[in-house]
């Protein structure tokens, strides 16, 4: 299977990308039973003092399961094969059990040991799980705690249940899926992903096919959100070619805009000018075979492309869909909420002109702006 992460993927990661993939997976975990991904808390450098502990959910209340079996959960990430020799030594230095293992199993929480470069048979995994037992034996504070081993494998495994995820390891190992993206810069604008979108006090947003104000940018992410937060859901995003049709899509996942952002490890994009492989079509149809939620994204859509898709996704609950194109007709789309972007004000323009081009001067900025009319495109390029 072409969209898939293998144990090999999970090899390949280095130690940082290891305990990133398991906070984005925990997080992942975490958003989908109904909490907040604020519970989830991992980063700075490997080899820093971290007590045993490299990512940790710390819920107060409520369900999870699955992979994070418990409302407190750690875990040890090791990007190596681990073995059941080894774990005493990392549970116990010294000779004395970790005081966050401890406090784990005070909470009645889970502690588990996950090695990127290990592959464990039944036989193996039990013994790894019984030497975890063994460390924590004569601990009567750390006794009610729940053990667990996860192998390269069992990552993967739990990988392939996050479409989302998938291209992101696949990009991380340097075996990038052809055509399909994580979420990042996929608008391939100046700054990096975590830039701030500015808003658009105007109308920006328009439905062709009702009559009304139409939207301010901040209440049309917010109108999209809603829909696509829905499994089924099904947006279609017209407009002329530079106004920010992608970058728009791009803050629908931002948390600094807007309320309810869409959570980003959904995210699944290609733009058909890269010629996708798997096709739109057949990926859409594998991922709901799996039963795996995601939200699709599909640029430079075509209305025959779009059509396709909203038909089959009929048939899912779990995925919702936003197709983007150059596509100002009036064609009726069923099963769709059509929006189209109107050209930003000339107060937008020139905000973000100020942004990345400090060197010009005022005039010059105002000058560009009036003669762009709202086209991001063209206003870069005379900037540039």
């Amino acid at each position: 299977m072409i969209f898939e992460v293998t144990p090999a993927h999970i090899q390949a990661l280095n130690d940082v990308d290891l305990r990133t993939l398991i906070g984005h997976l925990a997080e992942r975990e975490v958003v989908a039973a109904g909490h907040s991904a604020a519970a989830v808390t991992y980063g700075g450098h490997q080899l820093a003092k971290d007590g045993g502990i490299d990512v940790r959910v710390a819920l107060a209340s409520g369900r999870i399961k699955g992979f994070v079996p418990r409302l407190s959960t750690g875990y040890q990430a090791k990007a190596e094969d681990f073995s059941a020799a080894a774990i005493k030594s990392e549970m116990r230095p010294k000779g004395e059990l970790r005081e966050s293992i401890r406090d784990l199993g005070r909470s009645g929480g889970a502690y588990i040991i996950v090695s990127s470069k290990g592959s464990v048979s039944d036989s193996s995994l039990e013994n790894r799980r019984k030497a975890m037992a063994e460390a924590i034996a004569n601990e009567p504070d750390a006794k009610p705690i729940f053990l667990d081993f996860y192998d390269k494998r069992r990552l993967a495994t739990w990988t392939n249940q996050h479409p989302g995820i998938i291209p992101w390891v696949r990009e991380r190992v340097g075996q990038p899926l052809s055509g399909w993206r994580p979420f990042q810069d996929w608008s391939s604008s100046p700054e990096n992903e975590d830039g701030q979108y500015l808003l658009d006090e105007g109308v920006r947003l328009v439905d062709p096919h009702q009559t009304g104000d139409g939207l301010t940018a901040e209440e049309g992410i917010n109108r999209l959100r809603s829909i696509l937060s829905e499994p089924k859901g099904v947006v279609r995003l017209v407009g002329l070619s530079g106004v920010g049709k992608t970058r728009l899509v791009q803050a629908l996942f931002d948390d600094r805009v807007g309320a309810a952002p869409l959570d980003r490890h959904l995210a699944v994009y290609t733009d058909m000018g890269d010629n996708p492989d798997p096709v739109p079509g057949e990926l859409l149809s594998r991922l709901q075979s799996n039963g795996q939620r995601c939200i699709f994204i599909v640029d430079n859509c075509g209305i025959e492309l779009h059509r396709n898709l909203a038909t089959r996704l009929s048939a899912s609950n779990l995925i919702s869909l936003i197709t983007v194109e150059y596509d100002i007709s009036d064609d009726d789309v069923e099963n769709t909420d059509v929006f189209m972007l109107e050209p930003a004000s000339k107060d937008v323009i020139e905000r973000i002109l100020n942004l990345r081009h400090p060197t010009l001067t005022n005039p010059e900025i105002r000058t560009i702006a009036d003669f762009s009319e709202g086209n991001f495109r063209i206003a870069l390029a005379l900037a540039n």
